[in-house]
């Protein structure tokens, strides 16, 4: 259950609150391009506080997303009073180098203020919501590449999915085919949406059923 909680975790862009939106959930430029944009939108009859904070990403074997603070994105502006209705773009800016091999990958997250304020008052206030959104960079060509092995852990049979391509890849309604020697099957448990990071590796649990095969593929259509 915890790995699948920290997977959902992965691909989680922001629980979209009622009263503020942000635009696109997600979104990717390439290294000739210097900046992208959010819009940033008050859906309430009140005046509202943003501030905006940006992290890299990455995960590890057990699908957890680690996340640390970075200078190699700047949002411009970081800190927004938004008037009742009122929309505002939201200018993200790379400022990390341009030749690289493998996609980075950023969170953008927008958090709301807990009440209103003037300007003379932004810098007391603490945070009341989060809205998480994707930001990655990604250099030309680049591509995911799925590998999959079955192996044992501590608790049983588990899948060691791999992404040795360069750029992410989300599985959504993916299935896993399981195979010993000319016997197969598709295997009938649930499996979690995921975001498979440039260069990344989870372990995922399986049920005891895997035990009896060898190979396993992942078959997203």
């Amino acid at each position: 259950m915890r790995l699948l909680s920290t997977i959902m975790l992965m691909l989680f862009v922001g629980s979209v609150q009622a009263n503020f939106n942000i635009s696109p959930l997600s979104q990717t430029i390439s290294t000739k391009q210097k900046s992208a944009s959010y819009t940033l939108e008050n859906l309430t009859d009140r005046k509202a506080a943003y501030v905006v904070k940006v992290a890299t990403r990455t995960i590890n074997s057990m699908g957890e997303e680690l996340r640390e603070e970075t200078k190699e994105i700047r949002v411009f502006p970081s800190k927004i009073i938004l008037e009742p209705q009122q929309k505002k773009r939201i200018k993200v800016i790379y400022l990390g180098k341009r030749n690289i091999e493998q996609e980075k990958a950023f969170r953008v997250v927008f958090m709301q203020l807990d009440r209103d304020v003037t300007e003379s008052e932004k810098s007391e206030l603490n945070a009341k919501f989060n809205f998480h959104t994707a930001f990655y960079v990604t250099p030309k060509n680049a591509e995911a590449r799925l590998n999959a092995n079955l192996t044992q852990g501590n608790e049983g049979p588990q899948l060691a999915l791999a992404n040795r391509g360069n750029k992410h890849i989300i599985l959504q309604d993916w299935k896993l085919k399981l195979t010993s020697g000319e016997q197969s099957v598709i295997y009938d448990q649930p499996l979690p949406d995921i975001n498979m990071l440039a260069n990344s590796k989870v372990f995922i649990p399986l049920s005891s059923k895997a035990n009896s095969y060898d190979l396993a593929e992942i078959v997203t259509h």
